[in-house]
């Protein structure tokens, strides 16, 4: 099933690539829509940017010293466990994983890594340890809603982070997808998660929505208009 499940993908490579590209002006737009809705109800995403804020002041202050002279072990782990959650996604076997702070990581698995795009990309675009606390959420109320969405914003802020410093087109992985591929799919990857983040932390379930639906919309639009433009020019 793993070798269908990578040949799938690698068909489907390209035509994921070039969608995401057509759909990042869409997931601006949405992005934008959100944050205006974010300001609109900011009391209730207020503990979300406390989280997010609290955590990116004690990286500058302590933790961005200690891991240029230390190494960034935890980042390391969370780069590497998204790689191996990508495997079982894509119904591959996990046979090796290692994590160091100096000399990097690596999951190896069952089948032809070259061939799962999805495998080598993801941690530049998966928040990994958000998407639990987004999990959680959807069964929470009142005040344990608050404590939640400040967790949230530390995961984001620590994404952010770590994603900034690992992303780099000669990174291994990159290489392994491609420089082109990585330029068209990650720009909208990423926008749409962390739209997709904002919505949850704004209003849970009906923020994901809102967001997804304005995706859809603001893409559904601009795809009309250039057609529109190509009828004039015929």
């Amino acid at each position: 099933m793993s070798a269908l499940v990578n040949s799938f993908l690698r068909l489907v490579k390209w035509p994921v690539a070039l969608a995401a590209l057509a759909a990042l002006p869409g997931a601006v737009l949405a992005f934008r829509d959100e944050i205006e809705a974010v300001v609109d109800a900011f009391e209730a995403v207020r503990p979300f940017f406390y989280g997010a804020g609290g955590y990116f002041v004690i990286w500058w202050l302590i933790l961005r010293r200690r891991s240029m002279r230390e190494g960034s072990f935890w980042s390391t782990l969370e780069h590497e466990a998204t790689h191996a959650l990508f495997a079982l996604i894509t119904l591959g076997r996990v046979r090796r994983f290692t994590a160091s702070s100096h000399e990097g990581g690596l999951v190896m698995y069952h089948g032809r890594g070259d061939s799962n795009w999805l495998f080598s990309i993801s941690p530049y675009f998966f928040p990994t340890l958000s998407v639990p606390v987004m999990l959680i959420m959807l069964v929470l109320e009142g005040e344990a809603v608050d404590v939640a969405n400040a967790v949230l914003g530390v995961t984001v802020a620590y994404h952010v982070i770590s994603t900034w410093r690992e992303t780099d087109l000669g990174q291994y992985d990159i290489q392994v997808v491609g420089r082109r591929f990585a330029l068209c799919f990650l720009p909208a990857a990423n926008i749409v998660s962390y739209g997709l983040i904002l919505g949850m932390a704004r209003n849970k379930v009906d923020g994901l929505r809102d967001y997804s639906t304005g995706l859809w919309d603001h893409s559904h639009d601009l795809w009309l208009e250039v057609e529109e433009l190509f009828r004039s020019l015929i």
